[in-house]
């Protein structure tokens, strides 16, 4: 009986450091790789396109799509609200948060991929404004497109991205030329 019972014992002990093994090394792994990608989606040089590519639509009227491209892009971590304006074709995103507090590094070089992002997406889209606190920053799909050199749309696959959009942000000036083209002095 108490050869039975240590028998017993010992095989818990291995199906409990299994078990252990498993989530530790498994579902926690793969818990920490998921955030460290959600953390990522928030910095315009680490931004996964092929995550947002998929909300390519002709047309800006689609809420959801609207929405949900913006909340796979940076600063979707800012509570914010839209407004659409279908007969001018402009989208409004409304943050709560003041740029001092999200900092306004962060702010210019995130403006200038999002803006880039629903131009580039959202085929029918012609300006953006995005509002925060004391601030507003208006953009034109032809501001944009001066930038380039190129229409929009042609920025959306992941080589013209990543060479044409997302790796040029890593240099302060380019973005502070860049804000600058896309929104003058802000409003």
């Amino acid at each position: 009986m108490t050869k039975r019972r240590n028998v017993l014992i010992i095989v818990l002990l291995i199906i409990g450091v299994i078990a252990l093994c498993v989530v530790e090394f498994g579902v926690k792994a793969r818990l920490r790789q998921q955030q460290a990608y959600q953390v990522a989606q928030l910095n315009p040089l680490t931004n996964d396109f092929a995550n947002i590519v998929k909300f390519k639509n002709p047309y800006m009227g689609n809420n959801a799509n609207d929405a949900n491209l913006n909340a796979n892009l940076p600063l979707a971590n800012v509570p914010h609200t839209f407004v659409i304006h279908p007969q001018t074709r402009e989208l409004d995103i409304r943050y709560t948060e003041t740029i001092q507090d999200i900092g306004f590094t962060n702010v210019q070089s995130s403006l200038v991929y999002n803006a880039t992002a629903n131009f580039a997406l959202i085929d029918n889209l012609d300006s953006m404004r995005f509002v925060f606190p004391g601030a507003s920053y208006h953009v034109t799909r032809a501001l944009v497109q001066s930038w380039y050199g190129v229409a929009p749309a042609t920025l959306a696959n992941q080589t013209a991205w990543k060479q044409n959009v997302q790796s040029k942000l890593a240099n302060p000036q380019y973005v502070k030329n860049a804000f600058k083209a896309f929104f003058g002095g802000g409003s």
